[in-house]
């Protein structure tokens, strides 16, 4: 009986273990495009360090941050298309 319950608590804690460990490996997503966002003033180089499946050329990360750059510089009341 008692060998049955700690069996029973032992697999309840690995099924939960097991959870935390794929939640963080796969992430939250806002928390992901926030610290994205933040993580486009690095430099190319540092930016595939930490990222490194991004497989993102040179030229495709600097376009990256010119129009993160033109979405914080230019309000919404300039851009045409988002003013209703």
């Amino acid at each position: 009986m008692i060998s049955t319950i700690q069996w029973l608590i032992f697999i309840g804690v690995m099924i939960w273990s097991l959870l935390l460990f794929i939640a963080a490996w796969i992430g939250s997503p806002k928390t992901f495009t926030l610290q994205k966002e933040v993580d486009l003033r690095l430099t190319y180089k540092r930016y595939m360090q930490i990222y490194p499946s991004a497989r993102m050329s040179y030229d495709d990360y600097k376009r990256l941050q010119v129009q993160s750059a033109y979405r914080k510089a230019v309000s919404s009341t300039k851009i045409k298309r988002m003013v209703r």
